[in-house]
């Protein structure tokens, strides 16, 4: 079997200097970073090797898109992992979005398969799951939907014998994949360690050939690459200082850091939401888009995801200030009472797509019937949770109706936008973090027939139910086969049956500061207990997916972008560097209180009040101000 691997040079996120802000044009001057191969397709690196160790006969190609420098991650690559490397570099792909670059990484696949492959199919595509600049994991889905191959997402391990099996974190629990054609492409978690360099392979990579080849040469059409391409336009790059006025006020003393969290804690308004936006007013302008907004909706047992819940609340408030109706679209094998509840949540109109084979998630199967209802419909505005299955879903859709999509949102208003030739009202202004959460960056779609966009759950709040409320439910046909399945998965392990950490009002958290499981359970559960009787108020231990990857607990705790979404009153962080993955999971709390030896992590960035120190001196100290015995 022969192995693609897709990997991208980066701007090194981890430490932005103040200088490489423009703070006049709100842009960040990226060629002031350096430049390294992302971390994530560091862990696509190992599923590589391990997929060659397995049938050493396969060539092994690495693949990237960039200028001519990005070349240096080829010989990275090479130097961790023999094979052969591919350059995809012309001034034609400067200022791509997401869908004219995966169009481009697709052309050059193509190319590979019939060059370099010699027209055989029975290959793989590995890449990393996200980069961390764009942090929107869109391009591998939306180059599989160009490919119109199956895509396996959030692989975390993977055997080879007899067959070929994927292990991946899915939606409803852990399953085990199987490939039922070829080619496939998976993307790849943090699960592996990664391969090190040696100095011999090193040389070696330096003098290996690296084939560069421009648009012409794949046949790429001029029309679909670059900013001409592009369906989506950044109009706005900021600091989250300036959008999120949070400055950590370090304290040494636990008794005065108690009493301030306590004093906070009283006066906190519980249940605010993060961002409910400003009232857009029409005013007799003329809408640059017209129809309903939607929400794609994800079941949950025999109810709806709480993401989906807290879409139809916030999509109601939009649709509102221009007199659109809500829609929501559920695909399903049965229905049950679900349309009532998203009736209840706000939506006008429930679109059923119901049929057998759409009883479990097969991101073909539910693209294909999701995006012909939208191609007949024709909606404005279709929203998804930015959960496992949304983020794997939204970009097949969105490709396939060659609409934009702007990932992981955290802020959605209606706005204008008018700069030269550039004229739009009433547009979805989208706003996310990207460049690992050190940049704020404002999206609108621009060239397509609708805006689309993933909205991180726990960003709004879940409307109030009115029982009362009344809608339409409109069935919708469907036509599938069994052919329309690319993939046959095997539960593994559920998470219907996991401990829920999103109802508790007080969460203390551990990460990889740790040294062991049993320091973790030492420490984190009589803070926990001596904050929860201090401040009265219901107490969970979560961890990082460093802290379960430690083996200190399980993964019915972890919070991220892997893990669960929490909004408490107050959330501890221990010995927790702040990664992004981890942010996406506890940035709506109202109270931040973080702990780490690193002066430097990155959590204190999101922190009300900071501690720098040990966790065997800090933790004991804070654990006897709460009026506990450490």
């Amino acid at each position: 079997m022969d192995r693609i691997v897709l990997v991208k040079q980066v701007p090194d996120v981890s430490n932005i200097p103040e200088e490489a802000w423009d703070r006049e044009k709100g842009t960040l001057r990226r060629g002031m970073l350096d430049s390294i191969l992302n971390p994530l397709d560091l862990h696509a690196l190992t599923f590589a090797e391990r997929l060659a160790g397995s049938d050493p006969d396969g060539r092994t190609v690495f693949l990237t898109m960039g200028p001519p420098m990005a070349r240096e991650v080829l010989v990275d690559c090479l130097s961790r992992v023999p094979g052969e490397a591919v350059l995809l570099t012309d001034n034609a792909f400067a200022g791509a979005d997401t869908a004219a670059t995966a169009y481009s990484l697709a052309m050059a696949i193509r190319r590979i398969e019939r060059e370099l492959f010699d027209g055989r199919r029975d290959y793989i595509i590995v890449s990393g799951m996200q980069s961390v600049d764009g942090d929107t994991a869109q391009v591998p889905p939306e180059i599989a939907e160009e490919l119109g191959i199956d895509h396996i997402a959030y692989a975390k391990g993977l055997e080879t014998k007899p067959e070929l099996v994927i292990r991946r974190i899915a939606s409803e629990g852990i399953e085990d994949v199987r490939p039922l054609r070829w080619p496939v492409l998976v993307t790849v978690t943090a699960c592996t360690e990664p391969l090190y360099r040696t100095f011999a392979a090193a040389r070696s990579a330096r003098e290996a050939p690296i084939h560069e080849w421009d648009a012409k040469s794949v046949g790429a059409d001029p029309t679909r690459v670059g900013l001409k391409g592009s369906w989506t336009q950044v109009y706005r790059l900021f600091s989250p200082s300036e959008d999120r006025p949070k400055t950590v006020e370090y304290i040494s003393d636990p008794a005065t850091l108690i009493g301030k969290i306590a004093a906070r804690y009283q006066s906190a308004a519980p249940g605010a939401q993060l961002d409910a936006g400003e009232e857009y007013v029409l005013d007799g302008k003329e809408p640059s888009y017209h129809g309903e907004f939607w929400v794609v909706a994800e079941r949950e047992g025999d109810g709806i995801r709480s993401v989906s819940l807290e879409l139809i609340g916030k999509v109601r408030h939009l649709a509102d200030s221009l007199g659109e109706r809500v829609g929501a679209v559920l695909s399903c094998d049965t229905p049950g009472d679900r349309p009532d509840l998203l009736i209840a949540a706000g939506a006008d109109t429930v679109y059923v797509l119901e049929h057998p084979l759409l009883g479990s998630f097969d991101p073909l199967a539910h693209k294909k019937a999701i995006a012909a209802l939208v191609g007949a419909r024709k909606p404005q505005v279709v929203l998804f949770g930015a959960s496992p299955l949304g983020r794997e879903l939204a970009p097949r859709v969105a490709y396939a109706c060659m609409s934009g999509l702007t990932a992981d949102c955290t802020r959605l208003e209606i706005g204008d936008y008018a700069k030269g030739s550039t004229n739009l009202t009433a547009i979805l202004k989208q706003t996310r973090p990207a460049l690992g959460g050190n940049v704020m960056a404002t999206i609108m779609t621009k060239d397509s027939p609708c805006q689309m966009a993933t909205v991180r759950p726990g960003v709004f709040k879940i409307p109030p139910l009115d029982t009362g409320r009344t809608g339409e439910v409109v069935r919708v046909p469907v036509e599938l086969s069994e052919e329309d399945l690319g993939l046959a998965a095997v539960p593994v392990e559920s998470f219907a049956s996991k401990v829920s950490i999103r109802d508790a009002e007080i969460i203390v958290a551990g990460g990889h500061g740790f040294r062991s499981r049993s320091d973790f359970e030492k420490y984190l559960q009589p803070l926990a207990v001596g904050l929860g009787r201090l401040l009265g108020g219901t107490t969970k231990v979560a961890a990082s997916r460093m802290a379960v990857e430690d083996g200190f607990t399980t993964h019915d705790y972890q919070v991220g972008q892997t893990g669960q979404t929490v909004q408490p009153r107050l959330y501890v962080a221990i010995g927790i560097s702040g990664a992004v993955q981890h942010i996406t999971g506890m940035q709506g709390s109202e109270i931040v209180v973080a702990v780490n030896k690193d002066p430097r992590a990155r959590i204190f960035n999101y922190a009300d009040f900071g501690v720098v120190g040990d966790i065997e001196t800090v933790v004991p100290a804070l654990i006897r101000a709460t009026g506990g015995e450490a």
